[in-house]
């Protein structure tokens, strides 16, 4: 069983509506912008653009002003508030949820009858919190397409399944209730709305499992998200990654270029920006693409 298993690396740390966009330098100091920080691990930042676009950033990729600004006692003071707010989440038949969005992970759900009981992964039912109740009979009704409302027919359902165990694989988020307690939610629970804030980073942090880091930033980027858009839901923006990684290359003499890339049908992976150095903007779209296989370019703008 493999579940989003937060920790300090991947703890979300939030910054909400700061007076004025703080400047953000490459580490060279050839790109620089704006932008308000979102949140942050202690590999990737995620900031908001004065264009309002989200855009996460590998902190080694920026300056070492800008690194030790994060790590700052007063971007964590700043952020802790935040970082603590509830969230309303809604499924598809209106249920409300209070919680806060962690990571994505996929596991097992187990059900079976023992003793007169029925078991969810070798936990009586009637030990659960209301909450996980709803949520369990939800997910087995949905998942058995048939109706499923309270204990009573759960009950009666699983005398069907005599002495076996019946077994269900779960993709989705982890969120931490009020209480402070943990419960996984399947993708299938959530409104349409909702859905398509979360499920979209869902096959790159799928393809990234054997890349801690890569898995780590996934669920940092959907936490972003989550929050971003629960404090404006007018906002249903998929964070786009930006790669300074070939500025290195950069001389006064050639030209910098910001190359839009999205991934062609059939290719999972989120939108990206690349910033390269190049004498003209064909020069750019090739170098971008051909460090991204499978993207095409969606727009350039000149840097400087």
């Amino acid at each position: 069983m493999r579940f989003f298993k937060p920790s300090c690396c991947i703890a979300l740390l939030l910054l909400v509506g700061t007076a004025e966009a703080r400047e953000w330098s490459s580490l060279d100091g050839n790109y620089k912008l704006e932008g308000d920080v979102i949140s942050f691990n202690d590999k990737t930042v995620v900031l908001k653009r004065t264009s309002g676009k989200l855009v996460a950033v590998q902190l080694a990729e920026l300056s070492d002003a800008d690194r030790k600004f994060v790590q700052s006692e007063e971007a964590q003071q700043a952020t802790a508030k935040s970082a603590e707010e509830m969230q309303t989440w809604t499924s598809k038949d209106g249920m409300k949820v209070r919680g806060r969005v962690l990571a994505y992970g996929h596991k097992e759900m187990t059900v079976q009858r023992k003793l007169g009981k029925v078991l969810i992964n070798d936990v009586a039912f009637t030990e659960l919190d209301e909450l996980h109740q709803r949520l369990i009979l939800k997910i087995v009704g949905h998942l058995e397409n048939q109706e499923i409302k309270d204990q009573r027919q759960l009950e009666a359902w699983a005398r069907g399944l005599g002495a076996n165990v019946k077994t269900y694989p779960l993709d989705g988020v982890l969120m931490e209730l009020e209480s402070g307690d943990q419960i996984a939610v399947p993708f299938f629970l959530f409104a349409s709305e909702e859905l398509a804030i979360l499920e979209p980073g869902w096959n790159a942090w799928k393809n990234s499992e054997n890349d801690a880091e890569a898995a780590d930033r996934e669920s940092l980027l959907v936490q972003s998200q989550a929050m971003h858009y629960q404090q404006d839901r007018q906002q249903r923006q998929q964070v786009e990654l930006l790669k300074l990684t070939m500025m290195a290359n950069a001389t006064g003499l050639i030209s910098i270029w910001e190359v839009g890339l999205q991934p062609n049908q059939g290719v999972y992976g989120r939108m990206t920006s690349v910033v390269v150095p190049a004498a003209n903007s064909d020069i750019a779209a090739q170098m971008a693409m051909q460090q991204h296989p499978g993207f095409s370019v969606y727009g350039i703008r000149k840097v400087r």
